[in-house]
């Protein structure tokens, strides 16, 4: 009998020591999963911080306004964007709009454009929006028609860059009916970034 007993006692103690080691794999697996979820949390967050807007941000404060940037008002730390792929590589390149009185003047506001790797192509004074990307294609590039001193003109890639003040370039009569239109709303009713 007390060899019976015995050998209960011992199964009955592998069992439970079996069980409790099923639990602790359970465990295991559970935190590795959790770590799983959290790794991929943590990918999630650094692919936004990536982002174009942080690189357009970097690109202002680090390069285009590095001079300038300590002496800005907070009305002037904001912008707008859009992005074209204008020379038909398939990678887009950037246009900045701003609208502060630091950007901007009586015939219209300071425009930017940038490569995909964040480098100055053009910037654009006196302009106002909308820009009409038209169709019509001049040294690899497409002709612009940008609003600047209350007209639409004529802006054409000279095979480096566009002309930076269109106030100055021929007017056109009327908008394109084909052409991709950029900025065409005022500015605080667009997506706006500050900086």
């Amino acid at each position: 009998m007390k060899k019976t007993v015995l050998f209960l006692s011992l199964s009955l103690a592998f069992l439970i020591s079996c069980n409790d080691k099923k639990q602790t794999t359970e465990s295991i697996e559970k935190t590795e999963q959790t770590l799983t979820d959290t790794t991929a949390v943590q990918k999630t967050v650094t692919v936004k911080t990536d982002s174009t807007e942080q690189k357009l941000i970097a690109f202002l404060k680090d390069d285009y306004l590095k001079n300038d940037y300590d002496i800005l008002m907070e009305q002037d730390h904001s912008f707008q964007y859009e992005t074209v792929d204008l020379n038909g590589d398939a990678i887009p390149e950037t246009f900045i709009r701003f609208s502060s009185p630091y950007f901007c003047g009586s015939g219209g506001c300071t425009f930017l454009l940038l490569d995909a790797d964040m480098k100055l192509i053009n910037s654009f004074s006196v302009s106002d929006g909308p820009f009409y990307i038209t169709k019509e294609i001049q040294n690899g590039w497409p002709v612009l028609n940008i609003t600047s001193g209350n007209a639409l003109r004529i802006v054409v890639f000279n095979g480096k860059k566009y002309p930076s003040n269109p106030s100055v370039l021929p007017k056109v009569t009327t908008a394109p009916t084909d052409a991709q239109v950029i900025f065409d709303k005022p500015f605080a009713e667009s997506k706006t970034v500050n900086f």
